[in-house]
């Protein structure tokens, strides 16, 4: 295990180690459905207050995200959140937001740290929302079986309140990545994926990397709540096009 970065908080040590991803299949290219023609202006956070100005066409949701930064590295997202339209449509059978043209945005922000615990020790839960006006969250990460040593992607679903409402593995079968039920057991261990992010040029990379590793056994897994580590933040607007793409912009947020 390569550690390559800890965060000391609050009496808890949060680590960044390298992930091995396993090999997947390569993908025949897709057909872009409609690339996204717009552009985020006037971003700016003051007052705890995100504002932004957009333009364009072919969005299908906005988010506001947050990342931590270390160096000319970017770790998240701390927080990641739809942002709610005040018409909503339905499209394709899914629920998105009606945006008009421009777009005004002031955001109200007072983010916290969201950790996940075993009891013991604690891990960064860089969480993403269930949906559109979806209650909830995920967390994907590595799934290690204590009896075998076997490891899998998983995914970790959670109620409103931080508790466990479903746990799934992924099995890689050629093309597809088959889901299944998992029941842990005392010993298995999960370590939550965090995105590190590379700016340059204006072009985002970003490569999964894994946070502590937590053990299954006799206190149950639950999201909690802190304040965000102290340091240098960026915060900003996600927007994703209806082909899936993101266009992503953001403002420095200082935490004291």
């Amino acid at each position: 295990m390569t550690i390559l970065k800890t965060f000391d908080h609050k009496g808890r040590s949060l680590k960044l180690t390298a992930y091995n991803a396993p090999a997947k299949p390569a993908r025949k290219p897709r057909a872009a459905i409609r690339r996204a023609d717009f552009e985020i202006n006037q971003l700016a956070f003051a007052d705890n207050t995100l504002t932004a100005q957009i333009s364009g066409r072919h969005i299908a949701y906005l988010f506001v995200e947050i990342l931590i930064k270390d160096g000319d590295k970017f770790y998240g997202p701390v927080l990641r959140e739809y942002i709610p339209a005040n018409l909503d449509k339905q499209t394709g059978g899914l629920l998105r937001p009606d945006w008009g043209d421009p777009i005004s945005l002031s955001i109200p922000l007072r983010p916290s740290l969201t950790l996940l615990t075993d009891g013991v020790d604690s891990a960064f839960a860089f969480c993403i929302p269930e949906g559109y006006r979806v209650s909830g969250c995920y967390l994907d990460g590595q799934f290690t079986t204590a009896a075998e040593g076997s490891q899998s992607r998983a995914r970790i679903t959670f109620d409103d309140d931080g508790k466990i409402t479903e746990i799934l593995a992924f099995k890689q079968q050629r093309m597809k990545s088959t889901p299944r039920p998992v029941t842990p057991k005392p010993g298995d261990t999960f370590a939550p994926f965090v995105q590190a992010l590379t700016e340059e040029g204006g072009m985002w990379t970003s490569e999964t990397i894994l946070s502590t590793a937590l053990t299954f056994g006799d206190q149950p897994f639950r999201l909690e709540k802190e304040s965000l580590i102290p340091g240098e933040y960026l915060v900003g607007i996600l927007a994703q096009d209806l082909d899936g793409g993101f266009n992503r912009k953001y403002v420095p947020m200082a935490v004291e």
